[in-house]
């Protein structure tokens, strides 16, 4: 009852905002969590998951000529540009726009929220088309996800402080990437890959052809809804934290959790690489003999 009340609650919320665009040429939106999900908008996986799949959908409903505004999403706000054009202005003040013109944008943050595979479908299309990127239909990379010093502007500037390996890290990461480059199969590709190093439509490429993901709980994970369906995530995360197992679920991934209670921590790779080699879903990518 709870999932499909919010799944209504969304759908009022995109309505309100499409039948508001009959009667006007420009609506500011004020993007929101759902429930009691947190989080900024200037962040990846909220600014994916609250701001750009909601929107999506919203001005796919909408008049071409109907604008959106709003505020700066930080470093993030030149992917937003390129995604929506015109039908996106930056504005920096709202105090001056009528009460009539505003309404909340509910996101639609996974955790808190249950849709089909549609929206993420859509997204991406929309992503390849405006990066000339051309979906792969032959995978084949394994990903691990090394978790980088964050732009400063995480550190000095947005409201909720802390990214990247300043918030989470695996102290003997060298190590596991080496004992996982050991084991790919024949025939796959394996990287290494700081997400926080790397251009937005880079790593939409890499995930788009990437059969299996390694990674520790964070924003990065986000990507898994470039992937395609079936493919493997692995997650060193918390079994509090079931983002990404939801988000597993609705695009229908193979999911993995390895859980740990804390933040920055250390894998026992001989015992992990093990578990690929042997377990049903994972041996035949990671089969490597010695």
């Amino acid at each position: 009852m709870k999932v499909f009340s919010k799944r209504k609650r969304n759908q009022r919320n995109q309505y309100s905002v499409v039948h508001l665009a009959n009667s006007t040429r420009e609506i500011a939106l004020n993007p929101i969590p759902p429930g009691s999900a947190g989080g900024n908008i200037d962040h990846y996986y909220h600014f994916i998951f609250d701001l750009l799949l909601p929107l999506s959908l919203i001005i796919r409903k909408t008049p071409s000529d109907v604008i959106f505004l709003l505020q700066e999403t930080g470093i993030l706000t030149p992917i937003l540009l390129k995604l929506f054009g015109s039908r996106v202005r930056i504005q920096h003040n709202f105090e001056t726009i009528p009460e009539e013109k505003m309404v909340d944008l509910m996101g639609l943050n996974p955790l808190k929220t249950s849709i089909q595979h549609f929206p993420y479908h859509y997204l991406k299309e929309l992503i390849c088309d405006k990066y000339c990127i051309v979906p792969t239909n032959a995978p084949n990379k394994i990903l691990l996800i090394e978790r980088a010093p964050p732009d400063p502007y995480y550190l000095d500037v947005s409201k909720s402080k802390g990214s990247g390996s300043s918030r989470r890290s695996i102290r003997n990461h060298k190590e596991l990437e080496e004992c996982i480059r050991s084991k790919i199969a024949p025939g796959y590709e394996f990287h290494n890959l700081q997400l926080e190093n790397m251009p937005f439509e880079e790593q939409v490429r890499y995930f788009d052809s990437a059969v299996a993901v390694i990674g520790q709980h964070g924003a990065g994970l986000a990507n898994i809804i470039w992937m395609p369906q079936q493919s493997i995530v692995i997650e060193f995360g918390f079994q509090s934290k079931k983002h990404f197992k939801k988000l597993s679920a609705s695009l229908k991934h193979q999911y993995f959790l390895f859980d740990y209670k804390e933040s920055h921590i250390e894998v026992n790779c001989e015992t992990f690489t093990s578990w690929l080699s042997k377990n049903r879903t994972t041996r035949h990518v990671f089969s490597k003999q010695p």
